[in-house]
């Protein structure tokens, strides 16, 4: 008999510590979300460059887009993108959900869903929208 061990891993965490060089803790709950959003998007980047997954030419022009409307994002687009590549390279699922949610004792917390690349349903027609 064989067992396989699985590592879950709790992604709200990790993107947390991803976002990091974002983070200046100051943020209120819905700047927090955003940077957690732009983290997302370009966390999904490098795993769709990673595995070549559907969509990568049009994150690719979204990113460009993203670049030249913004310059200053250049420099944190780089920085998350290599610490995708460098400290989270193993992590391939692919970040379909963040949001904030409120627990019952008033405290804010962020939620995250992903899916393994292998199981993502490229069909769904409202995979990207909020």
């Amino acid at each position: 008999m064989s067992l396989t061990l699985q590592h879950k891993y709790s992604y709200s965490s990790i993107l947390i510590d991803f976002i990091s060089p974002l983070l200046n803790n100051r943020e209120d709950t819905e700047q927090f979300l955003m940077k957690a959003k732009a983290g997302m998007i370009v966390w999904n980047y490098v795993v769709v460059e990673q595995t070549n997954l559907p969509f990568k030419r049009e994150m690719q022009l979204g990113l460009r887009k993203a670049n030249a409307s913004f310059p200053d994002f250049k420099v944190t687009l780089d920085t998350l993108v290599a610490r995708k590549t460098l400290l989270y390279a193993d992590h391939l699922q692919f970040i379909v959900k963040v949001e904030s949610r409120v627990k019952p004792n008033g405290s804010v917390n962020l939620y995250v869903e992903s899916v393994p690349v292998d199981k993502v349903d490229w069909n769904k027609t409202d995979f990207f929208s909020e």
